[in-house]
């Protein structure tokens, strides 16, 4: 078998068993390579009018009620090392939980994640322009660590993993300590909700009483992270008014 053929299977082979993380990284990088093209720079792919557009900054989301900035930053990434470790990052989390808790639930722990840490954003950054998929990614190490500890798995590896880049988003400059803790959060949260509290019921409960258990605790999860974020931007809407 030649090295092409084995490299394409293991690329086809990735986006059958992890589809979701697969085009997750396929939609970061390509939103990136977008960016990079309308900038004609890799390294000031921010100068994009599709970033400018896109990435959050809480006073455009209030005034314009932009409120798709609350999610579209989180494909966001500046310059190409973001993006590649933020991506490193996505993969190695994509193997370990996607198959263990199922597509649907990846991909819902992923957006909610990422929401959340954007409405702590609205909350503690609101003077920062911010993009990134780093607070989803520290939702799922905060889903992994729940799930790991609910089901009495040594959770030591990945503890050591958040404290490391929680010590890192104190100490580096320019990293947003809010998005990154507002995902952690969110993500230990609605993995609470999709898989440790469905787990947790009784033996006589059917698997369609446990899905619908799953599912809504998830949308009380998300109803909470929204209520937050338009409390949030009504509160800078007062800020506004009172500074105006």
């Amino acid at each position: 078998m030649s090295t092409q053929t084995h490299g394409g299977g293991a690329i086809s082979r990735f986006f059958r068993l992890q589809p979701v993380t697969a085009w997750l990284i396929t939609a970061n990088v390509a939103v990136y390579a977008a960016t990079a093209a309308q900038a004609r720079s890799l390294l000031a792919n921010n100068a994009s009018p599709l970033f400018e557009a896109t990435a959050l900054y809480p006073p455009v989301v209030v005034v314009r009620d932009e409120w798709w900035r609350l999610l579209t930053s989180a494909f966001q990434h500046f310059g190409p090392m973001h993006l590649l470790l933020n991506m490193y990052m996505l993969w190695i989390l994509g193997m370990g939980i996607e198959r263990s808790i199922g597509h649907a639930r990846f991909l819902a722990l992923y957006l909610v994640s990422a929401l959340g840490g954007s409405v702590a954003v609205m909350f503690f950054g609101q003077d920062a322009l911010t993009a990134g998929a780093s607070g989803a990614i520290f939702g799922l190490m905060g889903a992994y660590a729940i799930v790991a500890v609910s089901m009495r798995l040594d959770a030591r590896g990945i503890g050591i993993l958040l404290a490391l880049n929680v010590v890192v988003s104190f100490l580096i400059p320019g990293i947003s300590l809010a998005a990154h803790l507002g995902g952690l959060a969110v993500g230990a949260l609605a993995a609470f909700a999709l898989v440790v509290l469905p787990r947790g019921l009784p033996a006589r409960a059917g698997r369609g009483t446990r899905e619908t258990v799953s599912w809504l605790g998830y949308v009380v999860v998300a109803a909470l992270v929204a209520a937050a974020g338009w409390y949030a931007a009504d509160s800078m809407t007062l800020g506004f008014i009172v500074t105006g």
